[in-house]
């Protein structure tokens, strides 16, 4: 995947400028990255390390994080899905459920899910398991309405940075990657010193664990240095003074 450092990305703006806002994720944000079918010689992440420097940090830095039912639904994997389980049990985790609409909000989420399904997989007289969870989520999103949509899936990242999404209701919904909640950690000081490196490590296991992908995106101590370029006169605005930039390369 493409890590864009040439372009400020509004969703990351607007979250910089507001970090307790809503923030739908997908499932892949709770299941430990897994690169090792695809690429060779790589192993999978441990649900440890991943809680460690992903997941706990994220849900110290956003008072609202959220998720889909449907996707919900999804984690079948017992560590994510107990973690989740706790998350919301503690109330740190909003589960979004479409009964919360009335009916005229339904007609609409219902319109605005069977425009999105034809471009993916899930046929919604089915309820295939095919992307049905960004489907129901980004179809959430829009009737609610809220402003990101947190994925690492391309599929649904595809839809929200093409001009077909206003056509299909999406046209004021952002879409927020990992890179840059990576990014957003770390400049914002959310994890402690120690664990700086996993999230270089995270970077690197994502964006520049292949050939293709160190020739195409940096790693990370140019990253963090160049994105932080695009959005450090908005992290100073928001928070009044620049945090210590000190790149781990």
């Amino acid at each position: 995947m493409k890590v864009n450092v040439t372009d400020q990305n509004p969703a990351l703006v607007s979250l910089i400028n507001n970090f307790a806002q809503q923030i739908p994720l997908d499932a892949n944000f709770f299941i430990p990255f897994d690169r090792s079918n695809t690429v060779k010689g790589s192993t999978a992440i441990t649900f440890s390390a991943f809680k460690k420097y992903w997941l706990d940090p994220l849900f110290v830095t956003f008072p609202y994080l959220s998720i889909h039912t449907s996707v919900f639904n999804e984690l079948v994997s017992g560590e994510s899905k107990k973690y989740a389980e706790s998350r919301r049990d503690q109330g740190n985790l909003i589960v979004m459920d479409d009964s919360e609409f009335d009916s005229n909000n339904e007609v609409y989420r219902k319109s605005v899910e069977k425009a999105i399904a034809v471009h993916t997989a899930y046929e919604p007289e089915l309820d295939n398991a095919d992307d049905r969870g960004e489907v129901k989520s980004l179809a959430y999103i829009a009737t609610k309405p809220l402003n990101f949509f947190a994925s690492h899936d391309s599929r649904a990242l595809r839809l929200l940075e093409s001009p077909i999404k206003e056509r299909i209701g999406l046209a004021s919904v952002g879409a927020i990657e990992i890179y840059e909640l990576l990014y957003y950690l770390r400049r914002m000081e959310m994890v402690e010193p120690d664990k700086v490196n996993g999230l270089k490590m995270m970077y690197k296991y994502l964006y520049c664990l292949t050939k293709k992908e160190k020739e195409n995106n940096p790693q990370w101590g140019d990253f963090y240095q160049q994105i932080d370029n695009l959005y450090k006169s908005e992290i100073i605005k928001s928070t009044g003074k620049p945090t210590p930039y000190s790149p781990f390369n």
